[in-house]
């Protein structure tokens, strides 16, 4: 829970948020790049929104949707960039949705230029890059804050942005299931099944339905699984040679730290995933309760959560794994075990 101080600050900056979508008719949402359903809910819901007041909203992606969201209402207000070019949209509003930097929305940045800035995020690692920021470390998902700009403006929750908004929350905490999740949080979450969500349908969309692709690419980085700190570290790892072999396509690898994260005894769970761009590897970082993987994804050029982070690091799959392995050997937190 934010303090009496933070919470002057959300409220002062939720109130500045309101007034820049009030005082404008037209704006464009960003998300970051590789969207993830906490970012797509939010930016499906905020977008819905907006056009209801009857303003010119679009949502715009450098990447594609994951298609298991594909069920969720509001595609049609989405495009990506590079389908669309700047000259052809000119909102006077950039809202950044779960970016921790402008950056983060690659070629959605475009878009942004000369435009006034909203920072809608709930990274702790956010740098407040916005005019007008809505930060908060304590929310479990951008979605709880979206949904309160969207209350805040007085629109009502009809059951498609409260499904939008379910999957945002329900996707950030993992089922309901990490440490982001608090009281707040359920009990939002019981309000957006009172709009009509079907918590159960989405949950099996989301979570119990996978292709076969999916099925091939998991069991291939299965066989990579490490362990280290006699089994309090664990990793696996994904080469863009897997993903050819199993056909699989980039979206598929969503969900697959949380396998070695399931492992009785780890404290860190890590996934290495060669990029689709030379001499680059993604690194996704998980932690049960001592560290906080935030901060070692920010000492190598990334940021996140303290339970969950990540960072995109130059060099091959061992180089990478030495400079990452070599910084949590440092830490004393292994004592503690």
């Amino acid at each position: 829970m934010a303090n009496k101080a933070e919470a002057v600050s959300l409220r002062k900056g939720l109130s500045e948020v309101v007034e820049v979508i009030l005082d404008h008719d037209s704006f464009v949402l960003l998300e970051h790049q590789k969207p993830d359903g906490d970012c797509v809910g939010s930016g499906l819901a905020l977008v819905q929104a907006l056009r209801s007041l009857g303003k010119q909203a679009l949502l715009v992606s450098d990447d594609p949707h994951p298609a298991v969201y594909d069920f969720l209402p509001g595609r049609r207000f989405h495009t990506r960039a590079g389908y669309l070019k700047p000259e052809d949209f000119h909102p006077q509003v950039a809202i950044f949705l779960d970016c921790t930097d402008p950056e983060r929305a690659g070629r959605g940045l475009e878009f942004a230029a000369g435009k006034v800035w909203v920072n809608i995020d709930h990274h702790v690692s956010n740098r407040s890059f916005g005019a007008v920021n809505l930060v908060d470390p304590t929310a479990a998902a951008t979605g709880e804050l979206v949904y309160d700009v969207i209350n805040e403006l007085g629109i009502p929750i009809d059951k498609d942005i409260a499904t939008c908004l379910y999957v945002a929350i329900l996707t950030d905490t993992g089922g309901f299931r990490y440490q982001n999740t608090t009281k707040e949080t359920h009990l939002l979450a019981a309000e957006l099944l009172e709009r009509g969500v079907n918590g159960s349908e989405i949950f099996d969309c989301v979570f119990e339905t996978r292709t076969v692709s999916s099925i091939m690419l998991l069991s291939k980085v299965l066989s990579t699984l490490k362990l280290y700190r006699g089994g309090k570290i664990a990793s696996v790892t994904l080469t863009q040679e897997m993903m050819r072999a199993s056909g699989a396509s980039s979206e598929e690898t969503e969900g697959i730290i949380g396998y070695p994260r399931s492992i009785a005894g780890v404290e860190v769970s890590l996934f290495f995933k060669e990029s689709d761009e030379p001499g680059k590897v993604h690194v996704s970082f998980r932690s049960r309760s001592l560290v906080d993987v935030a901060a070692v994804a920010q000492s190598l050029g990334g940021g996140g959560h303290p339970r969950a982070a990540g960072a995109l690091i130059d060099g091959t799959i061992e180089e990478v794994t030495e400079k990452v392995m070599s910084y949590l050997d440092k830490l004393d937190v292994w004592t503690d075990f």
